[in-house]
């Protein structure tokens, strides 16, 4: 019996560790990209402000590679104790149709919260000789080699809407994917590549020394009212706009879920986290109440184009 009872006595600690309120300890937000890119630049900023509001340390952990893959594995597989989180884009829902065996299934995750839309713009250097959609097209058309374009990745939104755009003008380019929107970036200002797919924010960035010809969404961003679309330049890639948000394991407890999602909404609301939000080049999505219906409708919208334009990796 004494001997029970120290067992018991020795079991104890764990049993109170283990009932201890969330959070009691660091939590981290895992990031599918390099550093450097507005993606990761966005997710610090909510970081920071979450781990004020939690009263508890918030890190971000870069994963990147396999177009997000890693990162989203890392996470679905992870404890669903609410220490880990994930900030990542519309390749999250873009791989379990790329990949006939993806890495995760997307009920292995919890859809928690959006962060914004991502328009992507298509950018050339300014030494390329381009200003407009059309002027890009037809120097493609006659070239003797075929122009390249930078991806951040095999399967993101950046390389379908670049096979969209192929197949709708009938021009060829040359795919050069990199881990994240910042090696694209560095490749594209090196001139080591003809034309990119990159965040709006990254190519206002870059505005000096690249000129942005289109950006993917059904209509002109409000904070960037003088870039045109793929549509109004004439070359239609379906209003393919990206998006963002925060994803957690699907067995997450519900009470530790419902706050990291108002918490998180609440942080991408404020005017300082909003404004920056645009200034990156994202656009607001408080009109999405329902996150995971939303995230539901992506994954049959980008699979329809997906089969439709037969696009591999």
């Amino acid at each position: 019996m004494k001997c029970a009872a120290g067992l018991a006595t020795l079991g104890a600690p764990p049993a109170l560790a283990q009932s201890a309120p969330w959070p009691s300890r660091l939590v981290k937000i895992v990031v599918p990209l390099p550093p450097g890119g507005v993606m990761d630049g966005l997710s610090r900023v909510v970081a920071e402000r979450l781990a004020q509001r939690l009263d508890q340390s918030v890190i971000v952990e870069n994963k990147p590679g396999a177009n997000g893959m890693i990162a989203t594995s890392a996470v679905a597989g992870a404890d669903p104790d609410g220490y880990t989180i994930l900030s990542t884009m519309s390749s999250i829902v873009q791989n379990v149709s790329l990949h006939k065996t993806p890495s995760y299934k997307m009920s292995d995750l919890l859809a928690l919260a959006p962060l914004g839309r991502l328009p992507i713009a298509f950018i050339v250097p300014r030494t390329l000789g381009v200003t407009t959609l059309r002027e890009f097209v037809e120097k493609a058309r006659g070239s003797q080699k075929s122009l390249s374009y930078g991806t951040y990745g095999l399967g993101s939104s950046a390389h379908i809407i670049g096979e969209v755009l192929m197949k709708n003008t009938g021009i060829k380019l040359l795919q050069v994917p990199y881990r994240g929107e910042a090696p694209a970036l560095t490749a594209i200002l090196a001139g080591e590549i003809d034309s990119a797919f990159v965040s709006v924010g990254g190519a206002v960035a870059q505005a000096e020394k690249t000129q942005t010809l289109a950006i993917a969404n059904p209509a002109r961003m409000k904070r960037y009212p003088d870039i045109p679309t793929f549509d109004e330049a004439g070359f239609p890639v379906l209003g393919l706009t990206g998006f963002s948000g925060f994803f957690a394991p699907a067995a997450i407890p519900r009470p530790v879920a419902e706050r990291l999602s108002k918490e998180l909404r609440d942080i991408v609301a404020l005017p300082a986290v909003n404004s920056k939000l645009l200034d990156l080049g994202f656009e607001d999505m408080s009109d999405v109440t329902d996150f995971p219906g939303f995230v539901d409708d992506e994954v049959k919208r980008w699979a329809s184009v997906i089969r439709e334009f037969n696009i591999s990796i």
